[in-house]
Formats: structure tokens, sequence, C-alpha cells
């Protein structure tokens, strides 16, 4: 077994000892978040654009916004000011809780299972869907990388575990360590949106066999103003990426 994964099981025993596992809802122990308490988690039944913030039903890019962006759009299961949602986030990033990607990977699956009923029940809606809603096979998907400083610090990539399992249960094919993150900066989340997309400029190279006439899903944890979800669709569309949505467990901000 590699060391770094030694590291982590003995952080994961550790941490397990000092934070006994309690569900985050109600407190029942075991569990990370009951089924009763999953059932509260609010999904979300609109979209909105990146850029103007226009709500719509699959998180394109309104046309004119569109000229400014890469990215096709972004969907987001769920809100980042849901109490619940937040904490299963934190729990996961920074307490290294590596159990709640299984939670947070349901989650984002119950809400691909909504949209998709949507469609059903209202065909017309399709119109400005990302096509991987309807099994089309020539999708991937894609973890948004770390910068291997950060890596070593938090020792998973959260964006690449979601992405393992979303894989998996969607049976779309997964690209990983590819798509690399060159640079070290800030993290977004201690900057302002205005700063965002300077601070994420030239962070990442793609490193791997071509993309021509394939459309990349890139999986985040969280997305706000999609200035790294942006960055990484550059750098996929200049390799041959036909078409890349984001698609995140919560929208921030």
């Amino acid at each position: 077994m590699p060391f770094s994964n030694n590291i982590s099981l003995a952080r994961d025993f550790i941490f397990d000892l000092i934070f006994p596992i309690e569900c985050l809802g109600c407190g029942e122990q075991g569990k990370w978040l009951c089924g009763q308490c999953f059932k509260k988690l609010e999904v979300n039944s609109k979209q909105r654009c990146l850029n103007c913030k226009t709500e719509n039903d699959f998180g394109g890019l309104c046309p004119e916004c569109k000229k400014n962006f890469y990215l096709d759009g972004v969907l987001a299961a769920g809100n980042y000011e849901d109490k619940l949602i937040s904490q299963l986030i934190k729990q996961y990033k920074y307490y290294f809780s590596l159990k709640v990607a299984d939670i947070l990977s349901d989650f984002v699956l119950f809400f691909l299972r909504n949209l998709n009923s949507q469609i059903i029940l209202l065909p017309a809606k399709r119109t400005g869907a990302p096509r991987f809603l309807f099994k089309q096979n020539n999708y991937c998907i894609m973890p948004v990388p770390l910068h291997k400083r950060r890596l070593r610090w938090r020792g998973f990539n959260q964006s690449e575990k979601l992405a393992k399992i979303l894989s998996k249960k969607l049976n779309i094919p997964l690209i990983n360590n590819q798509l690399i993150r060159t640079k070290y900066n800030r993290p977004q989340a201690k900057i302002n949106s205005q700063k965002r997309k300077n601070n994420i400029s030239g962070c990442f190279q793609y490193q791997g066999d071509s993309l021509a006439k394939k459309n990349i899903i890139l999986i985040d944890d969280v997305v706000t103003s999609g200035s790294t979800l942006d960055e990484c669709a550059k750098i996929l569309k200049e390799k041959g990426a036909q078409k890349v949505w984001g698609l995140c467990v919560a929208r921030g901000g």
C-alpha cells in the first residue's frame, strides 16, 4: 500500500476517535447523514446563467453571456446556503471525512433523476439541456484537479473522489490525471469574484489523449463565479473538446 494511503488511513482513524461519526442533521450515531435528514436536503429545481444569474432549466449560459465563457453551462444540485449541504461539504473537505463523498454523490444523482423526470414529463424542455442527460455515449467525466502541494496537504482530491463515484454510477467514462493544475495560488474561496478569473488564469494544462469529438463533464464540489471551471473548459476546448459542462454539488455566492 502506498505510503500516502497509510497516512490517510491513520488520519481517518484518529479523526473518527476524536470526532465520532454522527448525523449532521439530527445527531444519530454511525452515519454522517441519516435517511430522514437526507430527504431534507434542498434540491435545485431551477438553475441559472453563471454570468447574469437569469434562471433557466439546465444552467446554460445566455446567448450574450456565452460570448465571455468557454463553458457551455453548469448544473448545481443544491445551494451552499443550505446548512446541511454546507456542513457536509465542510466535513468532507476540511475534516477529511471521505465517506461523505458517497452522500454527496447520491445527492447529485438524486438531482439528475429529478432533471430527467422533468424532461420526460415536458419533452419541450430538451432544448438547452446537456446531452449527457439523454445517455449519449460521447461524454466523459473529469475532475477539477488540485495542485500537488494542496493534494499532499489534504491527502485526496475531493472532486476526483466524487468523479470516480459518479462515473461508475452513471456509466460514463472517467478521464483522470490528464488535466493538471500546474500553478499553486490562493484558494478561490478566499478572494472576491472580480479577482478570481485573474487568480486562476494559466493554472491548468492538459497532458493526455486527444479530446476530438469528446464532450466533458467537469466535476467539482462548489461553483461560485465559475472561474475555475471556465479556465478548465478553455484548456479542454483548445485540445479539441466540443462541449464542456460543469456538474457540482452546490452553488455558492
